[in-house]
């Protein structure tokens, strides 16, 4: 078992000789957006997604042989001169308690400590105590989480996000069974904490709202391009330093900082628009150079940075890489899976692990399914998958947006076809009804997935089935698909191989044969400040409070009347 807890976006994952049996972000049970508010100087174990995870596999305590946890304590210990030297922006006082939650931890796991009762037939004291807890450092697991999920026998392995322990950059050479580090930059250096600052300064949240400062650019000039390559410097051999005195002080460098709900203004999509920059071009700076010293052609990438699309398509449009390969769970959230993995390895499992897709969540049988419905006092309609598939196209045609919950769940924080909102492309006012449907503000863009063979009809760049590389929408395409293109021309898409998906390849090619398009726009079903939706029941609620107008769960189909 896998567990990333120390700070946001806490998890488990199960692998067994090999195979990833389960998967999956603690919020989703939790309720709570990223698992729980961000305090990672308090002992936390995220037990709902530890009990999902063996009631799923029906499993228990007494089968898990070691618990691989995504940080490790003396290295953080080793670290803490950095907040005498300026180098860590916290306190002493606070990386201590930070370290003393971390030595609490094996103690923790051991004696059942916030394990409420409810949880016990699956975590009982006595088997948990029991269990071997290893600790892996954190930027390891993120690499882990990458390399050995992604079939390759050698690749470059690239992780950067805030900071782990120490380490904010880390390049590995992956072979085989091993990961070998070559080069690391440390606190202060950090791309995660320059991105966050921006965010912040954005008035967004920040270890949250990254994704809203890489939105916003895309309207925005980088008319502050010179601010920001002044915080942070490229240096030889692929290196880089970040000034954080000078990332601490954006209030004297910038305009004024944007208050949370004040309205967003041209001058903050161009601090967006150039902070962006200034990422891709330090992320391009890195890579290339990496690339050219170790004459390896497979990139794997993970950590929070890695979830910054626009940066992953500019990266694949250098060429450089024969394949390139994101942790879809490139969040710390995929930490628990490389932790698990290292720990697998270290016990003689195979180097890469075995998985379907990244659907690794829990999942609903057709007769819950049918239960929930009934209770709600729904009428469904039962469908074959084919019958589903042109159902739903007929809908969407007609400019309806549609609910899937079906198979099991995703793991990471896109939705992929499970819990997905769909809704055609075709209506230039669909992502503003997608907008206001989730609460969200107006700049969001949405994404569109497309059947792989039709990827080159409308779009150029990087074909990735997890949603994690911006590509160009070709020019002639645009007016034709209006809600799929944001407003510097491009989109994040994700392709649907008809072997890995066949019922939402049907559904896009059963649009297609209404329409014309096999394109329509997915986004995570979800509403503003909530974590993607796990269960029956809150698919039903969101369906009913909602301008949703047809719900597919598994074989069943409630639709309100057009």
């Amino acid at each position: 078992m896998g567990i990333n807890s120390y700070f946001e976006h806490p998890a488990v994952a199960l692998v067994e000789d090999g195979e990833v049996l389960f998967a999956a972000e603690d919020e989703r049970f939790t309720g709570i957006k990223h698992g729980r508010r961000y305090t990672p100087f308090s002992t936390y174990l995220p037990v709902a997604a530890m009990h999902k995870a063996l009631a799923h596999t029906s499993r228990s305590a007494s089968d898990i042989t070691e618990i691989g946890y995504s940080y490790h304590r003396w290295d953080h210990m080793r670290s803490l001169h950095g907040c005498l030297t300026g180098r860590r922006l916290s306190s002493l006082r606070d990386e201590l308690s930070a370290f003393a939650m971390l030595a609490n931890l094996p103690h923790a796991l051991r004696s059942g400590y916030d394990i409420p009762h409810r949880y016990r037939d699956r975590l009982p004291l006595d088997g948990i105590r029991r269990i071997p807890v290893r600790e892996w450092q954190h930027h390891l697991s993120h690499a882990a989480s990458a390399f050995h999920c992604s079939g390759w026998e050698d690749a470059l392995v690239i992780v950067a996000d805030g900071a782990g322990e120490n380490a904010c950059t880390s390049v590995y050479e992956g072979r085989g069974k091993s990961l070998r580090r070559i080069s690391e930059e440390v606190l202060p250096n950090s791309l995660g904490h320059f991105y966050s600052s921006v965010t912040e300064h954005l008035g967004f949240e920040p270890f949250s709202d990254e994704f809203k400062v890489m939105g916003l650019a895309a309207y925005g000039e980088p008319r502050f391009s010179q601010v920001f390559d002044s915080i942070v410097q490229l240096r030889a051999g692929g290196r880089y330093t970040v000034d954080l005195k000078a990332l601490q002080s954006l209030g004297r460098r910038l305009p004024p900082r944007r208050r949370h709900g004040e309205p967003v203004g041209q001058v903050h999509m161009d601090i967006a628009k150039s902070a962006q920059l200034c990422l891709e071009q330090a992320l391009i700076h890195v890579v290339s150079y990496f690339a050219r010293t170790t004459g390896l052609r497979r990139l794997c990438l993970a950590g929070g940075t890695f979830l910054n699309c626009v940066a992953n398509g500019r990266l694949a449009a250098q060429g450089i890489f024969d394949e390139i390969f994101v942790q879809p769970a490139a969040s710390d959230a995929g930490t628990a899976l490389g932790a698990a993995a290292l720990s697998s390895i270290r016990r003689g499992g195979p180097a890469q692990l075995r998985y379907p897709s990244m659907a690794l969540g829990t999942d609903h049988d057709d007769s819950e399914l049918a239960t929930v419905i009934a209770q709600a006092g729904d009428t469904a309609r039962t469908l074959e998958s084919e019958a589903m598939a042109e159902r739903l196209a007929v809908r969407l045609s007609e400019g309806t947006i549609c609910a899937v919950f079906r198979g099991r769940m995703e793991f990471g924080p896109r939705a992929l076809g499970m819990r997905s909102l769909l809704a055609s492309p075709l209506d230039p006012g669909m992502r503003d009804r997608l907008n206001a449907l989730k609460g969200r503000e107006d700049f969001r863009p949405v994404a569109p997935i497309v059947t792989e063979e039709a990827f080159g009809r409308y779009f150029e760049g990087h074909q990735d089935p997890y949603m994690l590389f911006t590509s160009e929408v070709r020019t002639e395409e645009r007016e034709k698909i209006p809600s799929a293109v944001h407003a510097d021309g491009t989109a994040r898409v994700q392709t649907v191989p008809r072997d890995r998906d066949p019922f939402l390849h049907s559904v896009l090619t059963a649009f297609e044969k209404l329409t014309g398009h096999p394109v329509l726009i997915n986004t995570s079903f979800n509403v503003r400040g909530k974590p993607i939706i796990e269960s029956p029941v809150e698919a039903l609620g969101c369906f009913h409070t909602s301008q949703i107008g047809a719900l597919a769960m598994g074989s069943h189909l409630v639709e309100k009347k057009p």
